[in-house]
């Protein structure tokens, strides 16, 4: 539920996502409140997707509101695992902690001791597969991701 409304108040706010790939159809963070209530559900199915590159520009509505467009294939890039963060993760909160956060590996570990009852829909071999994920590409070996400003005010606790 937490997930709804935060997509309702992003949208409110113009905000919205862009990405091209067979996972990532739909714009703006509609599809991720799809995807949370799919993990509600216990749906844990895994989908390819293809890369693309390239960051869309900012645009502006007619009434002045600016849009932010964001390529998650940047922020996320294509591997095995990304849908298993985005369809189960969002459930409870936003990307951005997972993002911004960088853990270390032992962190990592840690964080998946506290959320395996969070995710019970998911098997033993899907979180191996959604943390060597994280792991791989949210470390402080990696550069945090820019956000847009209306991204990083959903930064919420559970």
């Amino acid at each position: 539920m937490h997930a709804v409304l935060t997509t309702w108040r992003l949208r409110a706010s113009g905000c919205r996502l862009q990405a091209s790939g067979c996972a990532l159809r739909a714009r703006g963070f509609a599809l991720l409140a799809a995807a949370a209530f799919v993990a509600c559900g216990g749906g844990s199915a895994q989908t390819g997707s293809s890369a693309s590159s390239g960051a869309a520009a900012p645009e502006t509505t007619s009434g002045g509101k600016s849009n932010v467009s964001i390529d998650i294939n940047r922020i996320f890039p294509p591997g095995p695992g990304r849908e298993l963060v985005l369809n189960n993760c969002t459930s409870c909160h936003t990307f951005v902690p997972i993002v911004i956060l960088q853990m270390t590996k032992e962190a990592w570990e840690r964080n998946r001791r506290d959320h395996t009852d969070r995710v019970a829909g998911l098997s033993e071999a899907e979180k191996d597969t959604l943390y060597e994920y994280v792991t791989a590409n949210f470390n402080p070996d990696h550069p945090v991701p820019k956000l847009p400003k209306e991204l990083l005010k959903t930064w919420t606790s559970y």
